[in-house]
């Protein structure tokens, strides 16, 4: 691989920037050239490293002036679609966070924007680094599961809905777009594609606002306008029947997320929180005969694979733009989870199952 040197900003200086910023920026020939945010420079919190990096609270100032070759857009949900149309007329690739936009327009547009400009576009699903869910990947894809029958997705976190837990701008549909289904559904939706191949052929489902209000900071009471609780069912290619719930108010979860499918000969299931293995039970032996005894043993994945690594995203997105061959969460992948976020809302208009592809 060509180490020629990148030049790097960053849009949104909130808690996810420092993410990108550590898989970006310590990368070999990588520069950071500029971060802007649109509120007071002095409440950014930037790592020691970056204090002298110029800051701007203009973003096409940074982008004009600092010429970028590679953008991360880490702001809330409403300003991403803005963003990466900006950071692409100024001819850089863009990384970006999820969900990739607040409806399906916005995405189609960034996804149309990107292939006009000849540039990279990377979205920061970042399940797809876990060297659990990858194994998964792997030997579903070997067919060790046989024809896949089943897939149950959960993602559960409790932080709504503790007092202690400040109202943000999370919590606004204005800027937001989502609660629950956008934050943690497009997780699921992107996790299930990414496991299994399979696409969202229709879906149906439904989502609650359980918590009214919120105080701030600074004590402020403040409306909820997402979603907290949200649940929906898919049908897969092959007719395979999926099924997922996602919560922001359950208590005792943190952060929750866990996998299951099921094929003719076996059934896995990875967790976020079980990094390094993963639940299986399959061949053709042990599912031959019946049992009254559920046994779901944990295995821990070969040290060989976890060596092996994975580059992680949004990081993923720097190798790529030098030409090497990288598995990168794309534009499209963002387009496609946004294609079944659409759908669902579609389907709580309507009350009907929405066709998708």
């Amino acid at each position: 691989m060509k180490i020629f040197p990148l030049r790097y900003a960053v849009i949104g200086m909130g808690g996810i920037a420092q993410t990108h910023l550590r898989d970006i920026a310590t990368q070999p020939g990588v520069t950071v050239v500029g971060l802007a945010d649109v509120t007071d420079p002095q409440t950014w919190k930037v790592a020691a490293e970056h204090a002298a990096v110029p800051r701007f609270q203009a973003v096409e100032q940074m982008l004009r002036e600092t010429r970028p070759d590679l953008v991360s857009i880490c702001t809330p949900n409403k300003f991403h679609h803005a963003y990466t149309l900006l950071a692409l007329r100024h001819g850089a690739h863009v990384t970006c966070e999820k969900p990739m936009a607040m409806t399906v327009a916005e995405a189609e547009a960034m996804e149309a924007a990107r292939a006009a400009a000849g540039k990279l576009g990377g979205i920061n699903f970042s399940y797809r680094n876990i060297a659990a869910f990858r194994f998964a990947r792997e030997l579903i894809a070997a067919g060790e599961l046989g024809r896949l029958r089943r897939v149950h997705a959960v993602y559960l976190q409790s932080f709504l809905g503790a007092q202690a837990a400040p109202y943000s701008w999370r919590n606004d549909a204005g800027l937001a777009g989502f609660g629950a289904l956008g934050d943690l559904g497009v997780h699921m939706i992107d996790g299930v594609y990414f496991l299994t191949g399979l696409d969202y052929r229709r879906v149906t489902g439904l989502a609650q606002i359980l918590l009214p209000e919120k105080a701030d900071a600074a004590g402020r009471m403040h409306p909820v306008t997402t979603d907290t609780n949200a649940a929906f069912l898919a049908e897969l290619s092959g007719g395979v029947v999926a099924t997922f719930e996602t919560t922001q108010v359950a208590p005792g979860y943190g952060n929750y997320f866990r996998i299951e499918i099921s094929g003719e000969r076996g059934t896995l299931a990875v967790l976020s929180d079980q990094t390094d293995a993963l639940w299986l039970r399959a061949g053709e032996s042990l599912t031959k005969y019946a049992t009254w005894k559920t046994d779901l043993p944990l295995q821990q994945l070969p040290t060989d694979f976890i060596a092996r690594g994975a580059p992680p995203t949004p990081g993923a997105i720097v190798p790529a733009i030098r030409g090497e061959k990288v598995d990168l969460p794309t534009f499209a992948d963002g387009l496609r989870a946004q294609r079944v976020l659409g759908a669902i809302l579609d389907s709580m208009k309507t009350g009907a199952w929405q066709k998708l592809g």
